[in-house]
């Protein structure tokens, strides 16, 4: 695969990671349990970093939190935002990336 082929598929490797609804993958539990109303601001991939291996790929990317605590619409709620790395992993049907997992590592938040 040439370095022009390698570029676009890694580009679209990255916007099937974005397309992928948070709630629905394994990194999910750990996040939920960081605060009584937790939401996904953003997932950043890093395009160049994505490893391609034959029908395989994998990569890091970065999990951008809100953590909310106490009641929603209360005035002692308190808002504060976190940032966790994780993984990806998936494989490619025909041209079609197909992320199969998406991990998080939440330790930092506990130390």
């Amino acid at each position: 695969m040439d370095n022009k082929e390698r570029q676009l598929k890694q580009q679209r490797i990255a916007l099937a990671v974005q397309d992928v609804e948070p709630t629905e993958t394994e990194a999910w539990t750990d996040l939920a349990l960081l605060s009584s109303n937790t939401r996904v601001d953003t997932v950043e991939t890093f395009e160049r970093e994505v490893r391609i291996d034959g029908e395989q790929f994998s990569g890091p990317i970065t999990w951008y939190v809100v953590l909310e605590y106490g009641p929603r619409d209360g005035d002692d709620a308190l808002t504060t935002s976190e940032s966790f790395p994780g993984t990806f992993e998936g494989h490619f049907e025909g041209e079609t990336p197909i992320v199969d997992r998406m991990t998080v590592d939440t330790s930092s938040f506990y130390a």
